[in-house]
């Protein structure tokens, strides 16, 4: 099915000087500006096309992809206020709406905000609300524990980092269980840890498990250079403190300490850990 507000692989049907028009199936027939002054294009030719109703409640299209789609989160720069509304920066030449009535107080001009980009049924056009959280699921997830997800950071509160979920449910990043500030509008590919009774998912950032021994190890390093290629953390520290500075166990500490050293990285020799390799 063709929607606006989406993107779509078409086919090129005619061309004339710089204007191409794409077969939109049930949408008709799209007339596109190229104006990429390089590339050129030939009838049968399939192409990306982002499609959009204008003020005009016309349908138009674009080359190429927004930042984001309707349906989606997405943290998106804001470029100005105006009497009607804001409007926001999403990656084709028509910015995107923001109203008043989905504003949370007076957003401020070339900051980022995330925002949740929806059809407004009353004019078809595709606008973003920075009162995300009303465009979660409140359906229970249908994911499992343990289970592989994309995510994307939304805020920090008392708690941790909130997080969208595979672009529709909520989640949330505990902050003793992160080993570094997490930034809005970040993705991250995380771990369900657990689905709560009101259909909110903890999540985390590594199984803890022997298949993550490799994104330990650049922790590790990336924590050693951060500390002036040395570290006074190793074998013998407690449990505690290498979960509260690194979020995984012990036992897989060890595990990426001693690849390390067979890698010939770093020293072990002394009880402080010593980077060998720049």
């Amino acid at each position: 099915m063709i929607e606006p507000g989406k993107t779509h692989n078409l086919e090129i049907i005619k061309t004339e000087g710089n204007t191409l028009t794409f077969n939109a199936i049930e949408l008709g027939l799209i007339e596109v500006e190229n104006n990429d002054l390089v590339l050129k294009y030939k009838v049968g030719d399939k192409e990306d096309v982002f499609l959009y109703y204008d003020n005009d409640n016309k349908i138009y299209g674009f080359l190429g992809r927004p930042i984001a789609e309707v349906g989606e989160f997405a943290q998106l720069k804001l470029i100005s206020n105006t009497s009607i509304g804001s409007f926001f920066d999403w990656g084709i030449d028509k910015d995107l709406f923001c109203p008043f009535a989905e504003q949370k107080n007076k957003p401020e001009i070339n900051k980022y905000y995330v925002v949740y980009i929806y059809i407004d049924p009353l004019t078809n056009r595709a606008v973003a609300s920075m009162k995300y959280e009303k465009f979660f699921s409140e359906e229970k997830p249908e994911l499992t524990e343990g289970q592989s997800v994309n995510t994307m950071i939304l805020n920090k509160s008392q708690l941790g980092y909130n997080a969208v979920v595979n672009n529709k449910y909520q989640g949330l990043f505990y902050e003793n269980e992160t080993f570094k500030e997490l930034k809005p509008g970040s993705k991250i590919q995380a771990i369900v840890h657990k689905i709560r009774e009101d259909n909110k998912i903890d999540l985390r950032i590594f199984k803890n498990d022997a298949s993550d021994i490799s994104e330990f190890e650049n922790m590790i390093l990336e924590y050693i250079k951060n500390n002036n290629g040395r570290m006074s953390i190793n074998d013998d520290s407690a449990p505690e403190l290498i979960y509260k500075t690194f979020g995984i166990s012990k036992k897989n500490f060890k595990k990426a300490l001693g690849s390390l050293y067979r890698k010939e990285i770093i020293d072990l020799s002394d009880t402080t850990i010593i980077l060998l390799k720049k």
